[in-house]
C-alpha cells in the first residue's frame, strides 16, 4: 500500500466524486440549453442576485457569529468564526437556494430594483423626480407622512451594499436558522445555545413594518387612488423610477399580495398586467405610455409585438378584464398551494 501525504487526501476525495460532478454539470448544461432567452436569468440579474444573496447571508452570519462569541466569552470562552464563502457554498449544497418561495422573493426584489434603476437611468438628463416630493409637500398630512416614510425606507435599502435584500419576517427567520445551523457545523455542536440565542435575537430585531414593501403599500393606501387618478399616478411612479411603489399601487387597487403585483409588473409578456390596467379603465394612451416605459427599461419586452396588439388590448371591456382576473383575488396561500401542485404535475 502506497503512503499518501495528508495534504493530498482532498485530491483523491475530489477525484472519487468527479463522475457525479460531471453528471450534475451535464444535467445543468442540458437544462440551460432548452431554456428560452426570456426564461433565463440575464448576466446582469444573475450578478446582482449573487451579490445580494452573498451580502444578505454574510450580514446575518457575521451578526450571529459576533453575538454567539460574546455569549461564549461570558461562559468561559470560545469563538464562533464567520466563513461567508464556506457558508454560502454549504447552504447551496443543502438546498436553501432551491426553496421556491425564498428564491421567488429574492429574484423578485432584485429584478424590481434593477427595473427601478433602469427607469431612473432612462429619465431625461436634469429631469427631477416629482411624485414623492409633491406628496411630501402636499396638504394631506397622511399622504405626506407616508411619502416621507417611503423616502426614508428607500434610503435605508439603498444604503445596504448592492441594494441589499430585505426579506419578509417569515423568510428572514428561515434564513437565520439555516445560517445558524451552518455555523454550528464548524463548532461540532459546542456553541448550540449561544447560536440559538443569537438567532432569536436577530429574528426579534427584524422589523417587518420598517421594510420598503409594507411602507409602499401604506403609501398606496394613503393615496387611495380613484379610477381616473390611477393611470397618471402609475405612469409618474414608473417615470420617477419608483418601481416598488408602482408594484404597491397595483397590489392595492387589485387587492392582491405585493409579490403577485411585483410578478405582474416584471412579467415580460405582460398579458396579465394589461388586463389589470384595462380592469381599472386605462385607455389606449395610458397603456402605451406604461408599455413604453417598461420596454425601455427591460430588454426582454417586445414593444413591437405590444404595438401590434395595442388596439385589441385597449378595446377589452373593463368587466371582461375583471372577470378574467378573478383567480388573482383568491387567497395568496391558496394560490401558492395551487401552483405548487401544478409544478409537481409538470415534473
Amino acid at each position: 500500500m502506497h503512503a499518501i501525504a495528508p495534504d493530498a487526501a482532498p485530491i483523491f476525495a475530489r477525484a472519487a466524486r468527479a463522475d457525479a460532478r460531471a453528471d450534475r454539470r451535464l444535467d445543468a448544461a442540458i437544462e440551460d440549453f432548452f431554456l428560452s432567452a426570456r426564461d433565463r436569468l440575464d448576466d446582469r440579474t444573475r450578478a446582482a442576485l449573487h451579490a445580494a444573496i452573498g451580502t444578505l447571508l454574510e450580514t446575518i452570519e457575521r451578526e450571529l457569529a459576533a453575538h454567539a462569541t460574546r455569549l461564549l466569552a461570558r461562559a468561559g470562552g470560545g469563538v464562533v468564526t464567520a466563513d461567508p464563502a464556506g457558508t454560502l457554498r454549504r447552504l447551496i449544497e443543502a438546498g436553501l437556494l432551491r426553496d421556491p418561495e425564498l428564491m421567488a422573493e429574492m429574484i423578485g426584489q432584485v429584478r424590481l430594483a434593477l427595473l427601478g434603476a433602469a427607469l431612473i437611468a432612462n429619465r431625461e438628463p436634469g429631469t427631477p423626480a416629482t411624485l414623492l416630493p409633491r406628496l411630501v409637500q402636499g396638504e394631506d398630512a397622511v399622504r405626506a407622512a407616508a411619502a416621507r416614510d417611503y423616502i426614508l425606507a428607500d434610503g435605508r435599502r439603498d444604503a445596504l451594499a448592492g441594494r441589499g435584500l430585505d426579506l419578509p419576517v417569515a423568510l428572514h427567520r428561515r434564513v437565520v436558522w439555516w445560517v445558524a445551523a451552518a455555523l454550528r457545523e464548524a463548532k461540532a455542536g459546542k456553541a448550540d445555545q449561544a447560536l440559538v440565542e443569537a438567532a432569536v435575537r436577530s429574528i426579534d430585531a427584524h422589523d417587518d413594518g420598517a421594510r420598503l414593501d409594507p411602507i409602499a403599500l401604506r403609501l398606496a393606501a394613503a393615496i387611495d387612488a380613484r379610477g381616473d387618478e390611477l393611470p397618471e399616478l402609475l405612469i409618474e411612479a414608473l417615470g420617477d423610477g419608483r418601481a416598488e411603489f408602482a408594484a404597491a399601487l397595483i397590489a392595492y387597487v387589485q387587492r392582491i399580495d405585493l409579490s403577485e403585483a411585483r410578478a405582474l409588473l416584471l412579467d415580460p409578456d405582460g398579458d396579465r398586467l394589461w388586463l389589470v390596467l384595462r380592469a381599472h379603465g386605462f385607455a389606449r394612451e395610458a397603456l402605451a405610455r406604461v408599455a413604453l416605459l417598461l420596454a425601455d427599461a427591460d430588454p426582454r419586452r417586445d414593444i413591437e409585438a405590444f404595438a401590434d396588439m395595442l388596439d385589441t388590448i385597449a378595446a377589452i371591456p373593463v368587466l371582461a378584464a375583471r372577470e378574467a382576473l378573478a383567480p388573482l383575488s383568491l387567497h395568496g396561500d391558496f394560490r401558492r398551494a395551487i401552483r405548487a401542485l401544478e409544478r409537481s404535475r409538470r415534473t
